[in-house]
């Protein structure tokens, strides 16, 4: 072992002279070693990750941002307009109601069967 620690020394005094004075064979022979060395040491990650959700977030939901991104305003526009159109709704019925409320009718016309042709008469001519 002792031997083998000595030529490591040699070997880092010879690199740390640099190649300058080493013919061109040395330097790609010394070059082809040191990419073949550095094959075998492990890789650093090239991205932070979060136990996996990093990985999963980066991997596989960008790709596809564009499309959730699309989806998700089309489904906040259609709830959006689904609520506008209650709220429409409402605000017709409120002004059924106090018309209703409002008018000087006696309570047997409201129970009358004929009630609704009579309703949809005037609410026609106003």
């Amino acid at each position: 072992m002792n031997k083998e620690r000595e030529f490591a020394y040699k070997i880092r005094h010879y690199l740390n002279l640099g190649t300058d004075g080493m013919d061109r064979r040395t330097t790609d022979r010394l070059f082809d070693l040191r990419i073949k060395a550095l094959s075998h040491q492990p890789v650093a990650g090239t991205h932070l990750s979060l136990a996996g959700i990093g990985h999963f977030a980066t991997d596989m939901l960008l790709p596809y941002a564009r499309a959730i991104v699309a989806i998700s305003i089309l489904v906040f526009g259609v709830i959006g307009a689904s609520t506008w159109n209650e709220y429409q709704k409402a605000d017709e019925y409120e002004i059924i109601d106090s018309a209703l409320l409002a008018d000087d009718l006696p309570i047997n016309a409201y129970l009358d069967k004929g009630f609704q042709a009579w309703l949809s008469e005037h609410s026609s001519q106003d």
